[in-house]
């Protein structure tokens, strides 16, 4: 019972660097738990393949790069040792290409495996076939060669026809009006440089002057007795709306002709029959007046 605690620290250090190597190879991505196989690859270049790189089978990861060697003595001087899970078998006419892991992550393996029928299978440990597919910018930078190709061909036959169009003196001529039109735009900028010099002072000048008046109107404008004109302003309409309540209101006199429908009605027959007097008067005057020495009344 004395060493019960011994045994249990040992026991405790032992869990803790299983846990450790356990922990170590699953972050490189390593499986302690699956058996896997180990083949051999060799390349001219590298591109950037590291240890711990994947390998994938059409985008699948399968497996990592185990170790790198070398030896610049051969013609392809790199040695690259991967291993892949067991239950994928490799069979013969399968090649392992170095692609672009995508644009940032570096090279990885890709495990090429033929979907013809095969006479066999690689066993673990064999070498395997390689080929090197170019990188993202190297694959950018031919497709835009291409494509370039055939502009710069274009190109240079513009310049061949324009070269065969215009012989020397004609050069020379068109050269000779694009010194001229240099010329005279330095002159007119010349002059651009001296209407500015002389105008421009008197322009500042004005502005200025037309500021300083409003400057001087804004002035008078505050000094001026604005609340006092704004009182008057307010019992001029004070008064005004009296006057149109007085005139609204059945109280006051004109209210009272104003609102008063009996009395329009009154004055309305009256200025009719004043009418229809007149119009007697006129066709009958003699019903009215008298005014003769000899004659009679009219009925």
């Amino acid at each position: 019972m004395k060493h019960a605690k011994e045994y249990r620290v040992a026991i405790l250090a032992i869990i803790a660097a299983f846990l450790l190597y356990f922990g170590f190879n699953y972050l490189k991505g390593i499986n302690i738990f699956h058996k896997t196989n180990e083949y051999v690859v060799r390349f001219s270049k590298m591109n950037g393949l590291v240890e711990q790189s994947p390998v994938y089978v059409q985008g699948y990861k399968v497996g990592i790069v185990d170790k790198i060697s070398y030896d610049f003595s051969l013609d392809c001087p790199f040695t690259v040792t991967f291993s892949i899970n067991r239950d994928i078998e490799v069979p013969y006419g399968s090649t392992v290409a170095l692609v672009a892991d995508g644009l940032i992550s570096g090279e990885a393996l890709e495990l090429r495996i033929p979907t013809v029928e095969v006479n066999g299978y690689y066993l673990s440990g064999d070498t395997l076939p390689s080929q090197i597919e170019p990188d993202i910018i190297s694959g950018v930078t031919a497709a835009l060669a291409k494509r370039m190709d055939p502009i710069l061909h274009s190109l240079d036959s513009i310049l061949a026809v324009v070269q065969g169009a215009l012989d020397e003196q004609q050069l020379k001529s068109i050269l000779g009006n694009v010194d001229a039109t240099i010329e005279n735009t330095k002159t007119i900028t010349k002059k651009v440089d001296g209407i500015l010099a002389d105008e421009l002072p008197v322009l500042i000048d004005s502005i200025k002057f037309i500021v300083s008046d409003l400057h001087q109107v804004s002035s008078n404008i505050a000094d001026a007795d604005l609340r006092g004109v704004i009182l008057k302003l307010d019992t001029t309409v004070n008064g005004v709306n009296t006057f149109l309540q007085n005139v609204n209101s059945t109280d006051g006199t004109i209210g009272m002709l104003i609102n008063d429908k009996e009395l329009y009605v009154s004055l309305n027959n009256t200025v009719l029959s004043a009418d229809s007097l007149l119009t007697d008067l006129k066709a009958h005057p003699k019903r009215y007046v008298h005014f003769s020495l000899f004659g009679k009344k009219e009925n």
